[in-house]
């Protein structure tokens, strides 16, 4: 019998992969797609990052398990052991589409509305340059929430209960008839040239039987608007919240290769034991169905607790010292 060479070995891994989470081609096509656009859209435009001599900085992009608390989140512990500075960037419960909007790579637009001139707020849809309507921007983060649409200041807010956006201009004014798509603008971040990007999204993006291929797509984008080439993206954790999430993580390793972290692999291996926990009943329940330990995580069984955060520290230093982008010398003593 021939040996089956390691490429066919991949193609076939996928093709399992491909059947299990129910991947859709033509939207899958469709997300590609836009992605391709943005990139264009990218290369024509003038780049955000800019050019630095010094210790680099650290970026920590991503949603609720990013930002966390000032004195529990994994940043604050990375600032600790690198003595880097370190900003952490992205929105409570953000999904990738809601930080690559907030980075300024997915532009999102309003039409067919009347600002009036008083200072009443107006509902509003979200919409892409293709006038689709944007499921985004639902939590509060880094930027997004005093935006300008047609050269009207505001404030832009989401409404859980009624499920729709409103705008809310500063100061009263003329009244502003919208009849075409206008991009909603906001304050978008820069970059340093020479920074490290730790990119942990994915946890909130839709459970759709293609979302792992959008939250690439997403990705990429970040990445693309980052500027950088020194980057790390950490795995998917949570099987409470994904069932397939393995299978998942497999697909963000193919993509992503020596710049993807499996945080989750590590945590069922060696996360108890190096955090110094001994396994309590539940744990060892959570490990036999290959679920986090609960030890690990804070009591929605989703955020990671201090102790999560810890270990998630010092597996991204590890790593950005296997891919060089720092060295033991560079660590605080």
């Amino acid at each position: 019998m021939k040996k089956i060479s390691f490429p066919l070995i991949v193609v076939l891994l996928l093709c399992i992969i491909f059947t299990m989470i129910g991947y859709d081609t033509l939207t899958l096509r469709k997300e590609s797609q836009k992605y391709q656009e943005l990139q264009q859209q990218n290369n024509s435009s003038q780049t955000t990052s800019t050019v630095s001599n010094h210790s680099p900085i650290i970026y920590c992009i991503g949603d609720s398990l990013t930002l966390g608390s000032q004195s529990a989140s994994y940043p604050t512990a990375l600032s600790s052991l690198t003595g880097f500075s370190v900003n952490k960037f992205g929105g409570a419960q953000d999904q990738s589409i809601d930080i690559s909007i907030r980075m300024g790579k997915t532009k999102v637009y309003v039409n067919n509305i009347t600002i009036p001139s008083d200072t009443t707020p107006v509902n509003i849809s979200l919409y892409d340059k293709d006038q689709d309507k944007v499921d985004a921007l639902k939590g509060t983060g880094n930027n997004f929430t005093t935006v300008e649409i047609s050269g009207i200041t505001g404030k832009l807010k989401y409404n859980s209960e009624k499920k729709t956006h409103t705008f809310t201009r500063d100061q009263k004014g003329t009244e502003k008839k919208i009849t075409k798509l206008t991009q909603i603008k906001a304050e978008f971040p820069t970059f340093d040239s020479n920074s490290i990007a730790i990119i942990f999204t994915g946890t909130y993006d839709p459970q759709s039987e293609n979302g792992i291929f959008r939250t690439i797509t997403y990705q990429r984008a970040i990445i693309d608007q980052l500027k950088t080439k020194k980057y790390i993206v950490v795995s998917l954790t949570s099987k409470r919240k994904f069932d397939i999430v393995d299978s998942m993580n497999t697909v963000l390793k193919e993509e992503h290769k020596e710049h993807f972290l499996d945080f989750r692999k590590y945590l069922l291996k060696s996360g108890l034991k190096d955090a110094n926990i001994t396994p309590s009943t539940q744990d060892k329940k959570d490990l036999e169905t290959n679920l986090i330990p609960s030890s690990l995580l804070k009591e929605d069984k989703l955020n990671g607790n201090s102790k999560f955060n810890q270990l998630l520290a010092n597996q991204i230093v590890q790593k950005m010292i296997d891919l060089k982008y720092i060295t033991e010398k560079d660590l605080q003593s």
